[in-house]
């Protein structure tokens, strides 16, 4: 029995948007994670592995210092040592979990736009065919956000007010600004791959679409992100339980656990984190047939023509 296809573009309430979710997960689960497992997976398996070197670092050297163990011990990670030094494997980890959120965004709405267009049977291939341009200007964006972010934030410091309650509102002008900005923003990359829209288009068009809606937007991205980190603590224990006996113990066994922890933790996040990217994705698609309407105009020229299923 073949199961309807789901239509993306379409007017949803709050819940209506949220059950969309993990009913596109549902009857896309194999696809879905076989694309977003496989691309962005590895990188977040690396980087895992070089924040669980930082993790059994630290804590290891905590646990020397409260079980007065021999810093020369042959089980302690060596400070100096170039290869494990938590400098660099922090450096590493950032890297390599960077470059697998910045795919992530890009892959999950690469997927969106293949399922909007019909594609059904959606590759590793076809997600990369259609995001690897986007690539360069999910960056330009990322920059972009963080030069505006420097500007404003330099502005409202140099304002010329220096007691207490000068102080408490910059902080508020601040929160204020940034969270009024922040879920716009959130719909310029699914703009941008979905659509095909270049980046200030993209902005311009996302601050036009979320006109009146901005508490929606706020609200289902808050109460998913808060699902999917609550739902990301199940992968944590393997990370934590290595951390305690690297604690108290201090152990190559608690070592081990805590690098293989950290994989299975990054790993697993980084598959939940898809579920407000498609949250933010069906509220792309509400507002923009909300404001133009375009799954109707789609409805009406497929009058008379085979549903696709």
């Amino acid at each position: 029995m073949t199961r309807k296809k789901m239509e993306l573009r379409e007017e949803r309430d709050f819940g209506q948007k949220f059950n969309a979710v993990f009913t596109f997960v549902q009857t896309n689960f194999k696809s879905f994670f076989k694309v977003i497992g496989l691309t962005v997976g590895p990188l977040a398996l690396i980087g895992g592995f070089f924040f669980g070197l930082v993790y059994s670092n630290i804590f290891g050297s905590m646990g020397s210092v409260m079980n007065n163990i021999n810093p020369e011990d042959p089980l302690r990670l060596s400070m100096n040592n170039p290869m494990l030094s938590w400098g660099a494997n922090l450096i590493f980890s950032y890297f390599f979990l960077g470059v697998a959120s910045l795919w992530m965004m890009i892959a999950v709405y690469a997927f969106m736009a293949e399922y909007d267009r019909g594609n059904e049977n959606i590759t590793i291939e076809a997600v990369w065919k259609r995001g690897k341009d986007k690539i360069m200007p999910t960056i330009g964006l990322g920059i972009l956000m963080i030069l505006a972010m420097v500007f404003f934030v330099g502005i409202i410091l140099a304002l010329p007010m220096n007691n207490a309650l000068a102080i408490f509102f910059k902080a508020v002008i601040l929160i204020v600004g940034l969270f009024y900005v922040l879920f716009p923003l959130s719909l310029v990359v699914p703009n941008m791959v979905i659509d095909d829209a270049g980046v200030f288009e993209s902005i311009g068009r996302s601050f036009a679409l979320i006109r009146g809606k901005w508490w929606s937007t706020f609200g289902l991205l808050t109460v998913m992100s808060f699902i999917s980190s609550f739902a990301s603590l199940i992968f944590a224990i393997p990370l934590y339980v290595g951390m305690v006996i690297n604690l108290l113990m201090r152990t190559g066994a608690g070592e081990t656990l805590t690098v293989v922890g950290s994989c299975i933790y990054f790993l697993g996040s980084f598959l939940l984190t898809s579920l407000p990217m498609l949250a933010i994705g069906f509220q792309y698609f509400n507002l923009v047939e909300r404001k133009e309407g375009t799954g109707l105009l789609r409805k009406m020229d497929m009058i008379g023509k085979p549903e696709p299923v």
